[in-house]
């Protein structure tokens, strides 16, 4: 989804249609700086590595099935399967596959938040598959690009985060138990993990009930507080068809522990040019941004 770029389609449609943010984010600004931050941490070495492995982390947490199977199985050549099991998860009907086991325990049923032993497995585990999917995704799509280099490569790499990276992921984790995952549970089932929308234009990170949710972990998130809200707002609008019935939409701030979430409705009338925004209306624009943007794409490409 190309929000980098300020020209882009999708940026233009928002430009066009929902344009009005600065007084929608004013008090979402206020809220994450009343928050206080705790414990200071060591600055990451590679944030985007320690974002997606909190994100990981919290998946696992609130997911029922197992999620982000594909990268866990190239994880699990060098870690062994069983080291899932420090994420609370079991394999069920006597199959080994990571895809059908099943949770059974949450950290709550376990008590392992005092386990150093559990803890460090499981953050171990999220940050490498951090770790791998970053490679996969500055890999260009060519023949190196694969699911079965990507495998032969992490056998031969099995990297190790640093100290400072697991005291960073256990700090954040710490965070997030708490008020923020009483919130994050409570939006209730179905609970979907990376869903995808517009055949895979836009992946968010979390769909819990009928609240779809963005995991962001930066030091300074007042810094992209448009973009960020762009873009959970445009995973709600490329679900064109209402397939998920997505009513909410929020923010789970990592750093600070915090989420913010609206009611989709009104956070379109507040955002939009008019004061009034039809849902349907602006589902059927965005799929026509959508389509603009797969054929600039495309001629990127030839």
């Amino acid at each position: 989804m190309a929000l980098a770029d300020p020209k882009s389609p999708v940026n233009t449609f928002f430009d066009e249609h929902l344009p009005h943010h600065e007084p929608f984010i004013r008090p979402w600004l206020k809220t994450l700086l009343r928050r206080p931050r705790g414990n200071p941490m060591p600055a990451s070495p590679a944030p985007n590595i320690i974002g997606a492995a909190i994100e990981f982390r919290i998946g696992f947490d609130l997911a029922k099935s197992f999620p982000y199977a594909a990268l866990a199985g190239d994880i699990s050549l060098t870690a062994g399967i069983d080291a899932f099991r420090s994420l609370g998860y079991e394999p069920s009907t006597g199959s080994g596959e990571l895809s059908m086991w099943q949770k059974v325990a949450s950290d709550n049923d376990r008590d392992t938040s005092n386990d150093h032993d559990q803890q460090f497995a499981a953050t171990r585990l999220c940050w490498q598959m951090a770790y791998l999917e970053s490679i996969a995704y500055e890999l260009p799509k060519t023949e190196l690009n694969t699911p079965e280099n990507l495998t032969a490569f992490w056998t031969h790499l099995r990297t190790e985060p640093s100290s400072e990276a697991v005291q960073v992921l256990l700090e954040l984790w710490r965070r997030y138990l708490g008020p923020a995952r009483s919130t994050l549970t409570g939006f209730g089932d179905p609970i979907a993990i990376r869903p995808t929308f517009a055949n895979r234009f836009a992946a968010g990170d979390l769909l819990l009930g009928r609240t779809l949710i963005e995991v962001k972990c930066e030091l300074r998130p007042e810094n992209s507080l448009p973009r960020t809200l762009r873009q959970v707002l445009a995973c709600a609008l490329a679900d064109s068809d209402d397939e998920l019935s997505i009513e909410s939409i929020g923010v789970y701030h990592a750093y600070e522990g915090s989420i913010v979430h609206w009611p989709l409705a009104r956070a379109l009338a507040s955002l939009s040019a008019t004061g009034h925004a039809s849902l349907p209306e602006l589902r059927a624009r965005f799929a026509d941004t959508v389509a603009t943007e797969r054929r600039s794409i495309e001629e990127r490409r030839r």
